[in-house]
């Protein structure tokens, strides 16, 4: 069964791997429009020097390895060693993809990076579902928050994306291919939040009120959603209340909100969003 899991975990990474590759070679590279990363590092070099972005991605990963060993983890830099190595053969793999006609959208800026950043965040989803990783500025900015830095991993991803950009409109002198960079990076990160998350995002509604019976009667009558209840204390007002918690789809909010109205307009009510949720009703816990 273990073999299973790491035969079917590689095949994600493989494929994940050419999806990323396509999205480079099809979309962005022609186009001059970087996500970031050591592939956008590489997109500038290839432009520049006209050196191969393949071999740029593993020349940039290799010293982040040998550091991530003793920072990171052998277990991350299998993954992220296994996703690089990957990552490169198809980018070479994929590289005809440039030479056939019907497939140059370099001269349309806004077609390339909305599809190129698509693309590549669907590429990395799969990657990342398959436990695997491209390295580059995941690797590290895990290396960077391992060596104290009072950043989040996640700022100081943005940080080294942000910086490959703005070296893209150094480099190639035009501010439009750096605006294009952003909005290619943030349809990639978007859709690895779609795939991760779903469309229907998941929302945590906190509702502080007196009136709990009525409300949690008509959440579980009208929703068929569990609802967790207990007692608060209101330190401004120093009275009692009711703290009702309940999970539910993005589009059952405004049905939450109306039912609050309807029995306590003094309710105190704020939403959150619900990074993953599993269990009865939602996805399976595995």
């Amino acid at each position: 069964m273990e073999y299973r899991k790491i035969i079917i975990d590689i095949i994600k990474i493989v494929i994940g791997s050419l999806i990323c590759a396509l999205a480079l070679n099809i979309f962005l590279n022609p186009a001059k429009i970087s996500t970031g990363g050591a592939s956008g590092v590489g997109m500038l070099l290839f432009h520049v020097y006209n050196f191969p972005i393949s071999l740029t991605v593993l020349l940039i990963n290799i010293p982040l390895f040998i550091i991530a060993l003793k920072d990171v983890g052998l277990k991350f830099c299998i993954r992220a060693i296994i996703g690089t190595l990957l990552l490169v053969l198809m980018i070479e793999l994929t590289g005809f993809v440039v030479n056939i006609e019907w497939l140059n959208f370099s001269s349309d800026l806004f077609l390339s990076s909305i599809f190129g950043g698509i693309f590549m965040g669907i590429g990395l989803s799969i990657v990342f579902k398959g436990g695997g990783s491209t390295g580059g500025s995941d690797l590290l900015a895990q290396i960077i928050y391992k060596k104290r830095s009072s950043s989040s991993i996640g700022q100081l991803i943005l940080i080294i994306d942000a910086t490959v950009i703005l070296s893209t409109i150094l480099v190639f002198k035009n501010v439009l291919y750096g605006l294009y960079s952003i909005v290619s990076l943030y349809l990639a990160n978007k859709t690895i939040d779609i795939v991760f998350e779903g469309i229907n995002y998941s929302k945590v509604i906190n509702i502080i009120t007196k009136k709990d019976d009525e409300i949690v009667d008509k959440i579980i009558e009208e929703l068929d959603r569990g609802v967790t209840t207990s007692k608060c204390l209101g330190e401004y007002t120093n009275e009692e209340y009711i703290h009702i918690v309940t999970v539910v789809n993005k589009s059952q909010i405004p049905i939450v909100k109306k039912i609050v109205k309807q029995h306590d307009q003094k309710a105190f009510v704020y939403i959150s969003p619900a990074i993953e949720v599993l269990g009865t009703g939602f996805k399976e816990l595995r």
